[in-house]
């Protein structure tokens, strides 16, 4: 054999280096990206499947497992997902599942393919002979402390004499505290992101504390059952370890090790770049983009008013209780919402006062969104069927002669006038979405309507309410996709839902934090067809 080569320094640096490197990238891409943005999208869908949406992730966990793909991920998803104990409920039955399964197949269908491929492979002979000896002793060890890659190994122990239920059995014992490990790291990485409901100082500390105990006895465990594998003769752990020893002092100066993290530490440097040079961009990826709110516009009652009288009198005449839109009726006779949309157009919008702006900016809203779908009604069951370029992002919108999408209307209104309560004052023409009201919103009474508007939500079980076991706070989506407008005005979104909810208010008294969960949102027309038939209606 040839004597070992000197490593460089510049290896030496590179190899100390890159790592960090890595990590510091890895740790601005994750702060640039909207990761708590996706993963409440993913966890609301995975909320309206239902048990469908448990079997659909069980079922990929299970194919994954056999087709050799590494699971860690999959499982510190299942915590994102579903939580510590239902993620690694689910994960630990789909992963037995899945192992169970390639067990099988190893043992019955792919016999002799996979000895071919684990017959150059001493480990697994040596290994064969222990399990041989001792049987499932020796599978629980390597579950604890998996010196065999863990999906590669279910195939392998398939060509072992080990019964096949003393092998589930095991497995399935000794997977728990690497399960219970990953899916703890994905609950608490879900709420670092913003994504989880969260809690305070004594939440922060307990979940620390818990997840420093996961991980102390995950290593505990494993370095005693290596301990163990080793002193077992014909295990072959000792062989291996020096053999990976020698592996890692092998090589010339500059190895196939520091080539890779030589190059990932330039990708991850420059996804980094690419992710802060498109961080506004980004921002808005799967949901809102995030504002700072900014209470922008002062009040100017010896300036120009605004005369919204003539929206008043479309909502009066086409929208009924409840927020359903006579879209029909309104289709037929849509000229007093034509005459007040070409009113808004020459509206003198930089003059007025600052409830002036926030009352036209929110009947504006609502006006050219009601124009939006008449423009396609009645070949529209949803204001989602309308071309994506010709629906919120479309600059068509005249306001005091300037043309806005909705989008940004809706940004004005958030950022500008530092209310998130406008969120329950614009409607985007869906049953999901708050109702619509039957008068336009004053500047005189804008802010008395904005209140009556927030506690008629926030008190209606079509957006807000408790679940039967009254532990579970259902709410509308939109306190999911503007949770930063709501935890900048409030602290966090059960704050803000107290102040209009008192039920949410005596439990937050009371220091009971109820668990947060999303309702589906249906994108149906608010329309008096779609109405529910209740009694008396």
């Amino acid at each position: 054999m040839s004597e070992n080569k000197a490593v460089s320094p510049v290896a030496k640096w590179v190899n100390r280096a890159a790592p960090v490197v890595i990590i510091l990238s890895l740790i601005v891409i994750a702060r640039l990206l909207p990761i708590g943005a996706a993963i409440k999208l993913v966890q609301v869908h995975i909320a309206q499947w239902g048990i469908v949406g448990i079997i659909a992730f069980g079922l990929l966990y299970v194919a994954a497992t056999v087709l050799l793909i590494p699971g860690s991920a999959l499982t510190a998803l299942a915590g994102v997902l579903f939580g510590i104990w239902r993620g690694t409920l689910i994960v630990s039955i789909s992963a037995t599942v899945g192992a169970s399964a390639a067990f099988l197949l190893g043992r019955y269908i792919f016999r002799r393919s996979i000895e071919r491929r684990l017959s150059a492979k001493p480990r697994f002979a040596a290994i064969d002979q222990a399990v041989s000896a001792r049987g499932w002793v020796i599978v629980a060890l390597l579950r604890l402390s998996p010196i065999v890659p863990f999906n590669l190994s279910n195939y392998f122990f398939g060509l072992t004499g080990i019964g096949f239920w003393r092998y589930v059995l095991a497995s399935w014992c000794c997977m728990l505290p690497g399960t219970l490990l990953y899916v703890y790291l994905g609950y608490t990485a879900s709420l670092a992101t913003g994504a989880g409901a969260g809690g305070g100082v004594l939440h922060w500390v307990l979940l620390g504390g818990g997840l420093v105990i996961v991980l102390w006895v995950s290593l505990y465990t494993a370095r005693l059952a290596r301990k163990a594998l080793a002193s077992v003769p014909n295990t072959g752990v000792s062989a291996v370890k020096t053999d990976e020893s020698k592996s890692d002092q092998m090589g010339s100066g500059w190895s196939v090790r520091t080539t890779v993290l030589g190059l990932l530490a330039i990708l991850s440097v420059s996804l980094a770049a690419c992710s802060w040079l498109n961080r506004s961009a980004l921002a808005g990826l799967f949901g809102p983009p995030p504002v700072k709110l900014v209470n922008k516009f002062k009040s100017n009652p010896k300036g120009p008013q605004f005369d919204n009288s003539l929206f008043t009198r479309v909502l009066a005449t086409y929208v009924h209780r409840g927020g359903w839109v006579d879209y029909a009726g309104l289709a037929a006779h849509p000229q007093n919402l034509d005459a007040y949309i070409a009113e808004l157009a020459k509206a003198p919008f930089g003059k007025l006062g600052r409830n002036n702006k926030l009352a036209l900016l929110i009947n504006a809203y609502n006006a050219f969104t009601l124009r939006l779908i008449l423009n396609h009604y009645p070949g529209i069951g949803s204001i989602r069927d309308i071309p994506s370029a010709r629906r919120w992002t479309w600059v068509h919108w005249n306001i005091g002669g300037k043309l806005y999408s909705l989008d940004q209307i809706e940004l004005m209104l958030r950022s500008d006038f530092a209310d998130p309560r406008i969120h329950f004052a614009i409607n985007c023409a869906s049953i999901g979405c708050p109702e619509l009201g039957r008068r336009a919103y004053e500047p005189t009474t804008v802010n008395a309507q904005l209140q009556q508007q927030a506690i008629r939500i926030n008190n209606n079980p079509r957006w807000v309410h408790f679940s039967k076991s009254g532990r579970t706070l259902d709410l509308t989506q939109i306190y999911s996709w503007y949770s930063g407008d709501f935890r900048q005005a409030a602290g966090s979104v059960l704050k803000f839902i107290a102040r209009f909810n008192k039920k949410v208010a005596a439990e937050l008294a009371q220091g009971q934090t109820p668990n947060i969960s999303y309702l589906p949102y249906s994108w149906r027309l608010d329309s008096v067809a779609n109405r529910p038939i209740t009694k008396g209606s």
